[in-house]
């Protein structure tokens, strides 16, 4: 940590760039990308998702439900994409140029980065303007118009970071996630006040789903990050030791957050995080905090939305990428404001159906194929798209018609392995430039 001060680089619109590397002397001390993680990780679904958890288990099952899917799954599969963006240097989406091919990389994973991330931010600005709506006294589920107003507000304001760059988003985070911290004691003080502990730590439902579906629902809120992790890490110094240990940020602030979501909820029945602080008599300065803690994975869902719309339209300046972001932010708002909360759950399902299926792609290719090397290679490599349909379709299988094991998982593990083996089938058959 001696030269952390020294590294620290100030990236306004002018250098934060879309598709080109980032220098090895601009990188940065892992507890800058790890703040950022922490931020993420700070986020409206991780709060609900533990209230959901609180339907079918009691805390001691949620402990250990997390436990396997934060410390089992979520650290590893961070460590592994986060190393591929510290190693090139390059966002997510540039670096699938090498795998899909430069055209598939913009309309497959391009697109898909930018319309999913662009759908987490609509939806936690819409809970952000119930939270805020609610603090000012405002029914936003009479008073369209005054919390349409309020939405539209905050959303701005979560996206003025992202917009200027990633310099400015490290500060946010260095402001938010101490906020954070304080509305998880928060949230616990006031459970154990109205609810007590007897009554939360004897809670003890009848199931309405199995342990592995939620610890699918667990994986499902994060699994994003196995794609749009190098986004961040790109900024990192490409070695193993800080790219294991910046996902710490995730999991020490993902963790705590997921039990609060639960031990809130407990007593209250409710998922919906703005009735349960509500309920449990959160003053102002509670939402208060929940919006600026919020912030924190806004931003990194609007900056991952701008870098993608960048890649798709081959935009590489840092005042092209602050523009797209401010016109996917805009597109954001009208979704927000057209009711996507309704879809929460169906969104979260989606995201986990396509994410592990790219990632397993990319890690494949990096790791077992070019043996860490990136190349912009033109063109679209239909041997990618056909392991993403495979994961795509055993994802939905065991998730939907047959439910069985953690579909995320099979889903990344089916992509990479389909992967590897139809490029080695295609080396022999019939070599091309995505052979090596």
């Amino acid at each position: 940590m001696e030269n952390y001060k020294s590294e620290e680089k100030t990236s306004f619109l002018g250098n934060d760039p879309a598709l080109s590397a980032i220098p090895e002397k601009d990188r940065q001390h892992w507890i800058t990308p790890a703040m950022i993680f922490g931020g993420l990780e700070f986020t409206i679904p991780v709060l609900m998702v533990g209230a959901a958890l609180t339907a079918s288990f009691g805390l001691s099952k949620i402990l250990f439900i997390l436990i396997i899917a934060l410390f089992g799954f979520q650290w590893v599969g961070n460590t592994l994409q986060g190393y591929i963006g510290a190693k090139t240097g390059r966002t997510s989406s540039v670096i699938a140029k090498t795998s899909f091919g430069s055209l598939q990389a913009k309309v497959i994973v391009g697109l898909t980065i930018f319309v999913v991330s662009l759908g987490w931010w609509a939806l936690q600005t819409a809970v952000a303007g119930n939270a805020m709506s609610a603090m000012f006294g405002i029914d936003y589920e009479t008073n369209w118009i005054g919390w349409a107003i309020v939405t539209t507000i905050a959303g701005l304001l979560f996206a003025a970071p992202s917009i200027i760059g990633y310099g400015s988003m490290k500060w946010t985070d260095y402001l938010a996630v101490p906020s954070g911290l304080i509305l998880i004691i928060g949230g616990i003080y006031l459970a154990l006040k109205n609810t007590g502990w007897e009554t939360i730590s004897s809670w003890n439902p009848e199931p309405t789903m199995t342990i592995f579906a939620a610890i699918s629902l667990v994986i499902g809120v994060n699994v994003s990050q196995w794609v749009i992790a190098s986004d961040y890490t790109r900024y990192a110094k490409p070695t193993w030791r800080d790219n294991w240990i910046i996902p710490s940020g995730i999991v020490l602030i993902g963790f705590p957050l997921f039990i609060v979501g639960a031990i809130m909820s407990v007593g209250v029945g409710d998922p919906d995080i703005v009735n349960v602080m509500m309920n449990l008599g959160f003053p102002v300065w509670g939402f208060l905090i929940l919006w600026f803690a919020t912030w924190t994975s806004q931003l990194v869902n609007n900056y991952s939305m701008g870098l993608a719309l960048a890649n798709v339209l081959n935009v590489n300046s840092g005042k092209g990428r602050a523009l797209l972001t401010l016109i996917g932010t805009i597109i954001a708002i009208i979704i927000a404001l057209m009711g996507i909360l309704q879809y929460f759950e169906d969104f979260l399902y989606l995201t986990a159906l396509l994410y592990p299926a790219i990632a397993g792609v990319m890690m494949g290719d990096f790791f077992f194929i070019r043996r860490q090397e990136w190349k912009d290679i033109p063109g679209w490599n239909w041997m990618a798209t056909i392991a993403v349909v495979a994961g795509i379709i055993v994802g939905y299988i065991t998730q939907y018609v047959s439910p069985m094991g953690l579909p995320a998982v099979q889903s990344l593990l089916v992509s990479i392995a389909v992967y590897i083996i139809a490029m080695k089938i295609k080396k022999k058959v019939a070599p091309d430039r995505f052979t090596v």
